[in-house]
């Protein structure tokens, strides 16, 4: 008698190895967005605080800028030197001539599947877009201060 596996045997196998990857693979690609995200965060409240310095120490500029896809750094005087990853481009406004201080930094993510923007408006973190949903965002009110400002698909999401 030969010792083997039979073709049911082996389709079960390959059944139960599918239905594991078809749960599993979603959940992963959701942990891979909350990190990449985290970075963002991290950039963008590193950025946050090199623009508070900034308009410290320059009380009457204005700077607009976005990093280009290539790596494109912060603007010159910032104590800091963020530059863009393979899925987050950074730019801000920064004016420095307003009381309090009018800064807002973005970093707007794109894979290829999903398009959406974080975001320092008015000290508060927020995400506009259709993927924010993903990474744990809620609807922004108009009592959260969040009124008439859009975001990719329409509104501005925020997060506790």
């Amino acid at each position: 008698m030969k010792k083997g596996f039979t073709l049911i045997e082996l389709l079960v196998v390959v059944l139960i190895i599918g239905i594991l990857s078809a749960v599993a693979l979603p959940q992963y690609q959701k942990t891979v967005l909350k990190s990449r995200t985290a970075e963002a965060w991290a950039n963008l409240s590193a950025l946050n605080k090199a623009a508070v310095v900034y308009c410290m120490e320059n009380p009457t500029s204005n700077i607009s800028w976005w990093s280009t896809a290539s790596g494109g750094n912060v603007p010159a005087g910032f104590s800091i030197e963020v530059e863009s990853s393979k899925y987050f481009r950074y730019g801000g406004e920064v004016n420095c001539t307003q009381d309090p201080y009018k800064i807002d930094l973005t970093g707007y993510y794109y894979d290829g599947n999903k398009i959406f923007e974080l975001g320092i408006k008015n000290g508060r973190r927020v995400c506009g877009g259709s993927g924010c949903q993903d990474i744990g965002a809620k609807t922004a009110s108009p009592t959260d201060g969040m009124s008439g400002v859009c975001g990719i698909g329409g509104n501005w999401y925020y997060l506790d």
